[in-house]
């Protein structure tokens, strides 16, 4: 699979003139999937649909996925059409899923598989423990919500759960049913149903693996499933315990260290990228954009003119998990790595209690950092309620007259213009790398649209909506592309065969699962690329307020790999920087604020 994507297999023209118009515009074209039982058969339908558009984005173009060996003749089953049948079917038959875009795709998300339209025949009943004739038993493991909750019944109000910020539960049980329904319709499942049941943690956000791992043992008394999707962070020890079980896991998983995918291959995948893979993307940025350069965007004209001077303040501590320690250490070693370079000072805050995490040890770095003349800041902080790292940082820096540049990466959750808008010090000057990727108007993105499909006229959970989402992509992307016979391996070799790289459209991620490319990082990842950003606190972002802020992508924002950062940092704080938006947001504007 390494070396790049294979050229796509077409089927070959079964007859011409009239007939050739029948087949190819007026009849759903009879595909096989590769499969153990050759009583089932699987039928792609080129069928022409509505495309997304933004005035800003690419949507339209939803036939830029490349994909390497996927269908009948390659070594993924399910995920792409396979090759045509020598004979026509002797009656039309019924699609099953409506397919759109050209080359038609599942969905209009560029990251759905192309279309199998119709499956008929023996799907292989009980292929795996969770997995009979009828239906694929998922559970759904979630901080904060879901007990007991099949997600497969209808929505009704009493659904809904409270909890601390209306924002994180406020239509949460409603969206997550609207996002199945959604993917059950779109989606090839081999007549299967997904059926979803609700687990809620017993502890929560920062919960010690010891609880994790007896959620999981939990999980298993009530029944093995076929598979886990996991709504939260620092949900490792539960993800390692299942799959020490041979349950496969999916996760949007945040800053997850690469050794857990490779303890477990084919059982843990996730659509963010591995804590290795983040910290590359900020060594590489540091060393090749900002060391050895004067810091000309600091707020602080005393600064401007200086070389730049690194200060890194750091977590001591695991409130919130070592995934922020962890992070910090692999930094640290990136650097040294990459370019011999060491940070000029290192402090630390006490992260051993979420609660105003760093307020007490704020004034002593920044009267520190603004004595010693540090000119660029890395901070690894949480802005987050209960933890007031990050703007008790800049605030308390801002109270001292002392305005010098901070690097946001993913680990910092700053690279966030939600956190930026609601934490973030507008007179600080803020630049970073993310795995976000250039976003248009909140209402206009794959994950709400999808959600309006089902749910029309209704909100979704704003805040969740997003990791929803893309929890159910990964999770019904693994179903049709292994095929009827499904199994992890079956799920590995047809999630292997899949990738987008098409970086000359912005809006969406670069990556891939398997070793695509040379430039592949974790093969049970999907994004691999990053993208530079900067903030600005005056910009107004698509379908936002004039003046809210924005986050600012350097080079259009284009992706990168981590060798890809041109080196200088001429193209930095650039006022013609296209703004986008986040995929989060705490409430709809015009929305209530009270649930």
């Amino acid at each position: 699979m390494a070396g790049g994507p294979r050229p796509r297999r077409w089927p070959p023209l079964v007859a011409t003139g009239v007939a050739a118009v029948l087949v190819f515009l007026v009849l759903p074209n009879p595909l096989r999937i590769p499969q153990q039982n050759p009583t089932a058969s699987a039928e792609y339908a080129p069928v022409p649909g509505r495309t997304q558009q933004s005035g800003q984005s690419n949507f339209a173009e939803t036939n830029l996925a490349t994909s390497s060996g996927i269908g009948a003749s390659g070594e993924g089953i399910g995920a792409l059409p396979g090759q045509l049948e020598d004979q026509l079917p002797p009656q039309f038959k019924p699609r099953q899923k409506q397919c759109v875009g050209n080359p038609p795709r599942q969905t209009e998300d560029p990251l759905s598989p192309p279309c199998v339209a119709f499956f008929e025949g023996d799907n292989g009943g009980a292929t795996y423990p969770g997995v009979s004739k009828d239906e694929i038993k998922v559970v759904f493991y979630a901080d904060g919500c879901c007990a007991e909750k099949d997600f497969t019944e209808p929505w009704k109000p009493s659904d809904e759960e409270r909890c601390t910020y209306y924002w994180e539960c406020k239509n949460l049980i409603r969206t997550i049913k609207g996002h199945l329904r959604y993917f059950q319709h779109r989606y090839q499942t081999y007549g299967r149903t997904v059926r979803v049941i609700g687990q809620k943690s017993s502890g929560d956000l920062g919960a010690p693996c010891a609880s994790r791992q007896g959620d999981a043992q939990t999980t298993l008394a009530n029944g093995k499933p076929f598979a886990t999707v996991f709504l939260g962070e620092g949900g490792q020890c539960y993800m390692d315990e299942m799959a020490k079980r041979d349950v496969p896991n999916f996760g949007v998983n945040f800053h997850v260290q690469r050794q857990r995918y490779e303890d477990h291959p084919g059982l843990i995948w996730g659509f963010f990228p591995d804590q290795e893979t983040e910290a590359a993307w900020s060594s590489s940025f540091i060393c090749d954009k900002l060391v050895g350069h004067t810091a000309q965007y600091a707020g602080d004209p005393t600064l401007q003119d200086n070389e730049r001077t690194f200060g890194f303040i750091r977590p001591e501590g695991d409130s919130r998990g070592p995934e922020l320690r962890q992070q910090a250490d692999l930094l640290e070693d990136q650097l040294r790595d990459r370019c011999n370079f060491e940070f000029d000072e290192i402090r630390k805050f006490d992260a051993t209690s979420a609660a105003g995490a760093g307020a007490n040890e704020a004034p002593q770095i920044m009267s520190d950092f603004k004595r010693l003349g540090i000119t660029t800041i890395v901070c690894y902080c949480t802005p987050v309620p209960t933890e007031a790292t990050a703007p008790t940082m800049q605030k308390q820096a801002s109270s001292l007259n002392y305005r010098p540049e901070w690097f946001w990466d993913p680990a910092s959750y700053m690279d966030r213009g939600i956190w930026q808008q609601q934490y973030g010090s507008a007179d600080q000057p803020s630049m970073g790398v993310t795995y976000s990727w250039r976003n248009p108007a909140f209402k206009e993105q794959f994950h709400y649209q999808a959600y309006l499909a089902e749910e029309p006229g209704t909100q979704p959970n704003t805040f969740r909506s997003f990791e929803v989402y893309h929890l159910f992509l990964n999770l019904f992307q693994a179903v049709q592309a292994a095929g009827p016979n499904l199994t992890p391996e079956t799920v590995e070799r047809g999630m292997f065969t899949f990738n987008y790289l098409d970086r000359a459209n912005p809006y969406i991620p670069v990556g891939g699962y398997g070793p695509y490319n040379a430039d592949a990082v974790s093969p049970y990842t999907f994004v691999d690329t990053a993208m530079a950003f900067w903030w600005d606190p005056a910009g107004t972002p698509p379908g936002g307020q004039r003046g809210e802020g924005c986050m600012r992508v350097v080079r259009q924002g284009l992706r990168a790999y981590p060798t890809d950062w041109p080196g200088g940092d001429g193209d930095l704080f650039n006022d013609a920087d296209p703004c986008s938006v986040d995929w989060r947001e705490l409430d709809d504007p015009g929305g209530t604020t009270n649930f």
